[in-house]
């Protein structure tokens, strides 16, 4: 009876609609574990990249991942290990797939069981669901199999993979960031290996796919609940490790739980593979504390867009504000200093203190800076329009000359313009459509303001660029003389509290009166919330970093007379 099987976790970052490269990747990572491991794991859909929406209802599509995975088998015939691979599989009807690729062959395929069709998963729309459970043996080791959703539902395949004497459960995820997601996740892991006495080996993508950001941190589990093994956040990772086989015996001798239950009868696929490898311990990366984590995966999430894209640069319009100097720090970690470009476009209302803070921050980050002052510009519009006022119309002019001239940068050199507007700007829309809120990616547009101010504080905390007058000072749009952004709105302190709980919690008037906010309050921002939805329509797609960004997420109609009495 062998005592140990070695597997591979391949946490790799694939390009939609990239196949040639991704399976390339794939073959790679593959080639380098061959010698160390029985088994490679890649994430779900790794062959495609997730998610491939839309192109999953295009028949040349399916017929090109169908030809990488002929591919791939060609390739496995060279390989002593085994491979787990996920893609589009069509077979009669077109199904989220893992498949169990070795020797010229497949194996064994397992088709998702539990589509997800919420939050921002649509794949009802594209697959038809699996039915059947996949065992396979392999090197004396029985190996059950599930895709993310899965693993999440208690009539999931676990148990009776666990009762049909399975030793390791696999689970391979394409499952999305969001503030506070992981901490769950890894515990509710730990229950399932504990539970059914088993390994759980976890896999998850890592990168960012347009508004999406895969965190990666794929684990191992023993079944006593530890972490084997815990590769990194937010980057791609491949590591090996041996997994104990007698631990599960062991305990399953001691523990009765699963003996007093009816064996299941599961059929399986058995693989004789006894290739002796070495035994190897895991690594487990550290956890990350709160605005580490979200610092990196804003970074992440703005790298792999602009490489993704195939954009050269950045350019963000600079004000001297919170909101732009830490989306310019973000950008300067994301890409390096030669590929970002910062533009001050001072008005009539631009203090001599924010000129100082732009150009200060320009200096610290030693990035390019462009100077435009747009009070000749600003000058000619009222002109031309014999507006002799100073009202909200004649406030945003400002907002969209400047974005005139972003977007004049952008198609002149085919740079990509980053939004600075936050969630609690956007929320309640004080943000100029087609001005401020106008970009090719907004970067921090799922930061709550209060969050902003501490996420620059940790960015200041490794290295001070943002000087610390940005910190101290008032926020504000400065479109008229002495203009601060409580003129119009409520404490920042306040107002994220509420659309907090509105937004992520689902809390109503009510609800939100009974913690103790005040009811007319409440019901001004829920009113400037409703009213903003056109607005959020049209702006630029962001990271998504909370349970509930707006996008994907957020679906609520443009032409709505909802108000709750």
């Amino acid at each position: 009876m062998q005592d140990y099987i070695n597997v591979t976790i391949a946490q790799i970052n694939p390009r939609v609609g990239d196949l040639k490269e991704n399976l390339n990747k794939i073959m790679k990572h593959w080639d380098s574990s061959d010698r160390e491991t029985h088994l490679v794991i890649f994430p779900e859909l790794a062959l495609c990249g997730y998610p491939p929406e839309d192109l999953l209802l295009r028949l040349d599509f399916i017929r090109e991942c169908h030809k990488a995975l002929e591919r791939l088998l060609e390739f496995s015939t060279k390989m002593q290990s085994m491979a787990i691979v996920g893609m589009p599989y069509y077979e009669e009807d077109l199904y989220n797939a893992l498949l169990v690729v070795g020797d010229g062959k497949v194996w064994g395929v397992y088709r998702k069981a539990f589509l997800p069709n919420y939050s921002v998963f649509d794949e009802k729309r594209y697959f038809r669901a699996g039915r059947e459970p996949l065992v396979v043996e392999l090197s004396n080791t029985k190996i059950g199999f599930s895709i993310c959703e899965d693993v999440w539902h208690p009539d999931g395949w676990e148990r009776v993979y666990a009762l049909s004497g399975c030793e390791v459960l696999v689970n391979i995820n394409a499952s999305p960031y969001y503030r506070g997601k992981y901490e769950f996740k890894e515990s509710f892991l730990k229950a399932r290996a504990e539970d059914n006495m088993a390994y759980m080996v976890y896999v998850n993508m890592v990168g960012g796919q347009d508004e999406l950001v895969f965190d990666g941190r794929s684990l191992i589990i023993d079944p006593e609940g530890r972490i084997l093994a815990r590769a990194r956040a937010f980057e791609e990772d491949r590591l090996t490790v041996s997994l104990d086989l007698g631990l599960v015996r062991r305990k399953r001798l001691l523990d009765l739980r699963l003996r007093e239950r009816q064996p299941q009868e599961v059929r399986r696929t058995t693989l004789n593979r006894p290739q002796p490898r070495n035994f190897l311990e895991g690594r487990v990366e550290r956890a990350l504390q709160e605005e580490e984590e979200l610092y990196k995966v804003i970074t992440l999430a703005i790298r792999d867009y602009v490489e993704k894209n195939a954009f050269e640069r950045a350019v963000l319009g600079l004000s001297g504000g919170i909101d732009s100097s830490l989306a310019a720090c973000l950008a300067v970690d994301a890409l390096g200093k030669e590929r970002v470009v910062g533009v001050f476009m001072p008005s009539p209302f631009t203090s001599e203190e924010s000129s100082e803070d732009v150009h200060q921050l320009v200096k610290n980050l030693n990035i390019e800076m462009l100077e435009y002052p747009i009070k000749d510009i600003y000058e000619t519009y009222l002109k031309t329009l014999a507006s002799s006022s100073l009202e909200v119309a004649e406030e945003n002019l400002q907002a969209r000359i400047r974005a005139n001239i972003l977007f004049y940068l952008s198609n002149k050199y085919g740079w990509l313009v980053l939004s600075t507007s936050n969630k609690s700007e956007s929320a309640v829309g004080y943000t100029t459509i087609y001005g401020d809120m106008a970009g090719g990616f907004a970067p921090i547009k799922d930061l709550y303001k209060t969050q902003v101010y501490r996420l620059a504080r940790y960015r200041n905390s490794i290295k001070p660029d943002i000087p610390e007058r940005v910190f101290s000072r008032p926020p504000t749009a400065e479109l008229r003389p002495n203009q601060k952004d409580q003129d119009t709105l409520p404490p920042y302190e306040l107002l994220d509290a509420i659309l907090m709980l509105h937004i992520e919690e689902g809390l109503g008037l009510r609800e939100l009166t009974k913690r103790g906010f005040e009811e007319h309050g409440v019901r001004r921002v829920l009113r400037m919330l409703k009213n903003a939805e056109y607005k959020r329509k049209q702006a630029p797609i962001g990271p998504k970093l909370t349970k509930r960004a707006f996008g994907k997420d957020w679906r609520m109609p443009v032409s709505n007379r909802f108000l709750e009495p």
